[in-house]
């Protein structure tokens, strides 16, 4: 009796001891093993198909064959891209769930939805980098009458006929934010039509649903090279290779904010400075890849490799320009 009551004092001494120790780790982080132990997903927040998919299998690729394991795409779709950043957002920073957005999900969306939007850019992620820039077009369908930018001006100047529609991907999109720039400096009145991603509006470009409507070279090229649509302006600074002829927004006076399209990597604040560093290693060797370069040069894309602060300063640049730009537009007259 005496000692199971000393037994019973001893266990109880010990859990009294046992509230003044640290917490032990946490059994998966000791299981897990060096990273990365397990399949990576990277969430691309667009459909499969699109621009931003693209390069996002590419990436997965690369990463797989440097690391050794399995780096998978996960589209998670919905509300100009925020759904799958959100979900980025809320999972662990432990380096096996990552993020593959581009301006218009992770800065357009946030200019344009305000309070709506439930992440901030710079807060709530560590950037890996930014690893590719292209240019928007605004594109015709040959149905519209018009052969040039000037052409598209008076037409959609002229009163006696339907009220031109242009394709949209959403609230942020550079899709719309650029067409809508460029129609309040010109004074038009154009009709909008959103749709959930580039690809289905593209879709209704090329079948006349919609008359006009932006997108990046590569997603719209085979269309254009089987003449149907055309190319009206170059959405940004520089001409493009493959449109020599075709004039930028930035020949008209439309030189803010910046609209180059950008796909970037992110993973959620908090992930280990390594876990980061083993990252940035690895997207630097993909932009030296050859198969990678193939995907991310040319058909008015340029590979680039920005990482680190060089990435939150440009964020930061980014969200300052499209915010003052919005205040301005959101007075009468401004």
């Amino acid at each position: 009796m005496e000692n199971k009551m000393n037994l019973r004092l001893s266990r109880r001494r010990v859990l009294a001891l046992a509230a003044f120790l640290p917490p032990a780790a946490p059994a998966l982080a000791q299981s897990d093993g060096p990273w990365p132990s397990r399949p990576v997903r990277l969430v691309v927040p667009w459909p499969a198909g699109g621009p931003t998919d693209t390069y996002g299998r590419a990436l997965a690729r690369e990463l797989s064959s440097q690391f050794g394991q399995s780096f998978v795409v996960d589209n998670r779709t919905g509300a100009t891209g925020t759904v799958g950043i959100q979900h980025v957002m809320r999972a662990p920073a432990d380096g096996y769930t990552l993020l593959v957005p581009n301006i218009t999900a992770f800065i357009g969306s946030v200019v344009a939805l305000g309070d709506a939007v439930q992440f901030d850019p710079i807060r709530d992620f560590t950037p890996i980098g930014i690893f590719v820039e292209s240019s928007s077009i605004l594109w015709g369908h040959p149905g519209l009458g018009v052969n040039d930018f000037e052409g598209l001006l008076a037409r959609a100047r002229d009163r006696s006929k339907p009220q031109i529609a242009f394709g949209t991907t959403g609230s942020g999109s550079v899709s719309e934010q650029a067409v809508e720039q460029i129609a309040r400096h010109f004074n038009l009145d154009l009709l909008k039509v959103p749709y959930r991603a580039t690809a289905p509006q593209v879709t209704d470009l090329v079948a006349g649903h919609v008359q006009i409507g932006s997108a990046d070279f590569p997603t719209v090229g085979p269309h254009f090279r089987d003449g149907k649509v055309l190319p009206l302006i170059v959405i940004g600074s520089q001409r493009l290779p493959e449109l020599p002829d075709v004039p930028t927004t930035a020949e008209y006076g439309l030189t803010e904010p910046d609209f180059t399209v950008w796909n970037g990597f992110f993973a959620p604040a908090g992930t280990p400075p390594p876990i980061v560093a083993r990252l940035r290693d690895g997207l630097a060797n993909a932009s030296r890849s050859e198969p990678f370069r193939a995907i991310v040069n040319g058909n008015g894309n340029q590979g680039v490799l920005q990482l680190g602060s060089d990435v939150t300063a440009r964020l930061e640049r980014e969200l300052a320009s499209r915010r003052a730009h919005a205040q301005l537009n959101a007075v009468p007259g401004g």
